[in-house]
């Protein structure tokens, strides 16, 4: 998703978030993009960066759905409204140190909007792109 019209097969919350995150993780020089995958048994959508060239870089996760909300666990939680209103917070995820990118949700607390990709997270995403590749 480019733009404010681009929007096939998004949640109405991914294209709330969209504006927000796409400003916030922006590389110079790069097309932002926002698609829908299927992360495991749940579908996803992922913040990316697309070179000219056509090289996709991604860079996020957005925490829209339960199954990944439910798993980010916010390091120093309680203290959660001494941070910014949008801010990158340390989290876990299961035994993994995660970033999150937190802001505020539709009932106006603050909440994970999406958990940044790291080396493990990328790496899992190329190995599920990979054994997708070779089914299909």
């Amino acid at each position: 998703m480019c733009g404010s019209v681009s929007a096939i097969a998004l949640e109405d919350r991914e294209r709330e978030l969209w504006p927000t995150v796409r400003e916030l993780l922006r590389k110079p020089g790069r097309m932002m993009a926002l698609m829908r995958g299927a992360l495991g048994d749940t579908e996803v959508a992922a913040v990316a960066a697309v070179q000219p060239q056509g090289t996709v870089e991604p860079l996020a996760i957005l925490a829209t759905t339960h199954e990944i909300a439910d798993e980010i666990r916010l390091c120093g939680e309680a203290n959660l409204d001494k941070i910014p209103p949008i801010g990158v917070q340390p989290a876990k995820i299961g035994d993994y140190d995660v970033e999150v990118l937190v802001g505020e949700g539709p009932d106006g607390r603050r909440r994970p909007l999406a958990v940044l990709v790291n080396p493990w997270l990328e790496q899992y995403l190329l190995i599920f792109a990979r054994t997708l590749w070779r089914r299909y």
